[in-house]
């Protein structure tokens, strides 16, 4: 599963907290499994993770894109940083949280 995330005005945080809203809107006039798995997923997000240090790194890889807005940059962050979530990808003004698809047994 991935999530995008609108970080042209707002910080992760806040772009989380809009998304979360947004999802739950949308599953309150059309319930779906994904957007309800989407919904918990976010709304773990926001109780689980220091967003002072998301932020940190945030601005610091935001600095590549100077000579390159058009590159994708993924964050190499220490695990349970991004918690549902296992990897991050940063583009110019968002990001794409992405969570490991669950296992075929």
């Amino acid at each position: 599963m991935e999530i995008f995330l609108d970080l042209s005005r707002h910080c992760i945080q806040t772009a989380a907290r809009l998304k979360l809203e947004h999802l739950i809107r949308q599953c309150l006039n059309e319930p779906d499994q994904e957007t309800e798995e989407m919904i918990e997923a976010l709304t773990d997000f926001l109780t689980l993770n220091d967003f002072g240090e998301l932020r940190r790194r945030i601005d610091l890889a935001r600095k590549s894109f100077e000579n390159s807005p058009e590159q994708l940059v993924h964050l190499d962050l220490s695990i349970g940083m991004l918690s549902p979530f296992s990897r991050m990808a940063l583009g110019f003004g968002y990001c794409i949280l992405t969570m490991p698809a669950p296992s075929c047994l």
